[in-house]
């Protein structure tokens, strides 16, 4: 990121920027990833002996809004499967979407690879949250909610997993327990969930549900019991560096393999600082809608002070990336919005309440439609030095003569903690 000249008359405090990534895995290494995984005591196997030939497998993928490495490692975990005696006419490829829009042919073949997804055509399927015929119950947490996923993973003889280990705001991490809850969850499902997010009686977040946490984190302990009750003979969960590189694979146990991977995020993703700034430059880099570039809005509020401001580069060249969340950030107030989600939980709603409350201290320098910037609310610059001048002005005016500042090159990858807090994945 370029330092613009308006920032001479502010203190930086430090570009927050992930250690130096590890030199991306080669092919062996990927198969000896998948050869040794990742088993609580008393249970073991490689992925490639858990399936026996002629058992019907499902393979589970992300859809195109997590990037994953599955291209890298479906033809790996195949050719080993072959090799066992595992003919590819017995597998299918499951999508998981959980609310999103279902991916196109040409986005699946991206994630996939060419090869891979010539080989499975005919056995390509996406999940669809609201197709009454391919949901089954699976059973009822703990909580008194009723469970149901996608009838095509369920009845599979093997439910093989693919999915990417990366912080997440509500969940903790994602990957692991996501790839089925929500990713392959029906819309009911998903929204008792999601509602796990906010406090029953106050307008505000759940005690808890925290960047970072999977312990006491409701949302997340409410997934990882959902998963269990159509738990996958093993997962496969990726760590991307984050511009893209394949850092870590990682298979064995729903869960031990999955905070093994979310470990590994941990060192490449987090960012102990000592205090917080009084504004952050931050840039969303290629996120190509607004829902994908609030994860940088959300990572650039964790390193300011209260009253601090952001200075976010988004610019959203698709926009506001979906319809449903313009329904929930037109919504008059905070209140009424809180009020929306309590009638009506959605995932949607959330990111538009974070929206909402950190968009507050944001000043945006986007591409979107005019509309669009209308839509979310949130005061906009033509530039990044204006809105860099813009937040010094208000400083000045405010007292605050030298104001401190960190740049956030990859702020949608990039979480800051202050000093040691939040460590959760044991």
């Amino acid at each position: 990121m370029k330092i613009p000249a308006a920032l001479a008359d502010a203190v930086c405090l430090g570009t927050l920027e992930p250690p130096g990534p590890p030199p991306p895995l080669s092919d062996p290494e990927i198969e000896a990833a998948l050869a040794r995984p990742i088993w609580p005591p008393g249970r073991g196997g490689a992925v490639f002996d858990i399936v026996r030939p002629g058992e019907s497998v499902c393979l589970v993928v992300s859809d195109t809004t997590r990037k994953t490495a599955a291209d890298r490692v479906l033809p790996v975990l195949l050719d080993g499967l072959r090799r066992n005696g595992c003919a590819w006419t017995d597998m299918f490829v499951l999508v998981a979407t959980g609310i999103h829009r279902p991916p196109t042919s040409a986005e699946i073949e991206q994630i996939l690879s060419s090869p891979v997804f010539r080989e499975f055509q005919g056995r390509l399927f996406v999940h669809d949250p609201d197709d009454e015929a391919n949901l089954v119950a699976v059973g009822v947490t703990k909580r008194g909610h009723a469970v149901r996923l996608n009838r095509r993973a369920a009845e599979a003889d093997r439910l093989v997993p693919l999915g990417a280990a990366s912080y997440h705001y509500h969940a903790g991490f994602g990957g692991g327990r996501k790839s089925l809850v929500p990713g392959l969850a029906d819309r009911r499902t998903i929204a008792h969930n999601h509602s796990l997010t906010l406090d029953p009686e106050q307008d505000r977040v759940r005690p808890g549900v925290e960047l970072g946490a999977l312990d006491g984190n409701p949302v997340a302990e409410e997934m990882l019991e959902a998963a269990y009750l159509c738990e996958p003979d093993i997962i496969i969960n990726t760590v991307l560096t984050p511009d893209g590189g394949l850092a870590g694979v990682f298979s064995g146990e729903l869960d031990a393999a999955h905070r093994a991977a979310c470990r590994l995020v941990e060192k490449l993703c987090r960012v102990d600082i000592p205090e917080r700034a009084d504004f952050v430059v931050a840039s969303a880099g290629s996120a190509p809608n607004w829902i994908q570039s609030h994860k940088a809005l959300y990572n650039a509020s964790r390193a300011i002070r209260e009253g601090g401001r952001i200075v976010l580069l988004a610019p959203c060249p698709e926009g506001i990336g979906n319809e449903r969340f313009r329904y929930w950030i037109k919504k008059p107030g905070i209140g009424e919005i809180f009020k929306g989600l309590r009638q009506s939980d959605e995932v949607l709603g959330q990111t538009a309440l974070s929206t909402k409350t950190r968009g507050a201290a944001a000043i945006l320098v986007t591409r979107m439609a005019q509309a669009d910037i209308d839509d979310l609310g949130l005061e906009t610059a033509p530039d990044e030095e204006t809105a860099i001048r813009r937040v010094l002005d208000r400083f000045t005016r405010e007292g605050t003569r030298r104001p401190t500042y960190y740049l956030m090159p990859h702020a949608g990858q990039v979480a800051p903690f202050i000093g040691a807090s939040g460590r959760n994945p044991s």
